[in-house]
């Protein structure tokens, strides 16, 4: 008894002590639920448009939270599975947007049953399943398991169940306002380099917080091949037609007096303040190949009527020399 007295007595006092902050801060963090698993069930028959909004959610923050949706299911001899990413702010549309995915895993790579759509309204956030396709075995019931977690902090999941159908959904729910990729070596003390930037527009920026343009790359670009749309410039072969317009050499030799440079062709100055659009300065060049293609043929006959002009003074010397060697 002594010995158990002893022992508890050390135990009592031995014991880290935990203040009415630190208290506090674990019955916080317990307040809080960060997963949600449920399943929801589409009858035989389902057409696309149906949906069942399973679920909806509190964000601890104003700020909103940032969520992800992990989808699977199986139809007979289908199979699919998907995690979507939802961004909630606090003052979002209240408007039923698709949600992106960040992994995706159709059944054989194309067939994609569902998705997962978000109503962003503020202080009343929800989710749903709406169906897109009816791939599998149509006369079987098709269960779709979910699981949602929270990033940031939620304060509840409360379940739904309400159906309906809904063709209308033209827009995504934007997956973030802007993302940033920075590498570097992480045993270093130095900074990191930004390798990709993103932007709200659109722009993606490689080595560079401020793309321009949908790709703008701040460095050199070592590839293979390059492929340009022909939707936009127009390629020239219409200087092959029979009613071309084709400047004259010296027409040509005149404006390159006075311009110091090529028709239809930006000057060096143009470059310098515009940049070479490659697509139009390759199609301009290809203009002026197919010109040139032209002038050299014009010139090509002149030189055979010349030639046999030549050769028809050649014979006619000839003959004379002939003549006048005979009457001697």
């Amino acid at each position: 008894m002594k010995k158990l007295f002893i022992l508890t007595i050390l135990f009592t006092f031995c014991q880290p002590k935990i203040s009415a902050g630190s208290l506090s801060k674990l019955f916080q963090k317990s307040m809080y639920v960060t997963e949600y698993e449920t399943s929801v069930t589409f009858p035989a028959g389902f057409v696309v448009g149906d949906y069942i909004e399973f679920l909806k959610v509190s964000p601890k923050s104003l700020a909103g939270g940032y969520y992800e949706i992990s989808i699977a299911y199986t139809r007979g001899n289908i199979a699919a599975a998907a995690t979507h990413v939802a961004a909630i702010s606090h003052a979002n549309p209240a408007i039923w947007r698709e949600v992106g995915r960040s992994n995706n895993n159709p059944y054989v790579g194309t067939s994609i049953n569902f998705t997962v759509d978000c109503n962003t309204e503020a202080a009343n956030p929800r989710f749903r399943i709406r169906a897109i396709n009816t791939f599998g075995v149509t006369t079987d019931n098709l269960t779709v398991y979910i699981k949602v977690t929270a990033v940031n902090l939620n304060n509840s999941f409360t379940a739904l169940n309400n159906t309906g159908n809904d063709t209308t959904v033209s827009k995504f729910l934007p997956m973030t306002s802007d993302w940033d990729l920075y590498v570097g070596n992480v045993f270093s003390s130095n900074g990191a380099s930004l390798a990709i930037k993103a932007l709200q527009n659109g722009n993606i920026g490689i080595g560079t917080p401020n793309p321009d343009e949908k790709l703008t790359v701040k460095g050199k670009i070592h590839t293979q091949e390059v492929r340009v749309d022909m939707l936009g410039p127009l390629v020239p072969d219409y200087v092959f037609e029979n009613d071309y317009n084709l400047k004259s050499l010296e027409e040509v030799e005149n404006y390159i007096k006075e311009n110091k440079h090529l028709p239809e062709i930006p000057s060096a100055q143009e470059i310098e303040k515009n940049g070479l659009m490659l697509a139009e300065m390759n199609l301009a060049l290809l203009k002026k190949m197919e010109e040139m293609t032209l002038y050299i043929i014009k010139q090509n006959k002149k030189i055979n009527e010349l030639e046999k002009e030549n050769k028809k003074l050649e014979d006619l010397e000839n003959r004379l020399i002939k003549i006048e060697t005979n009457s001697k």
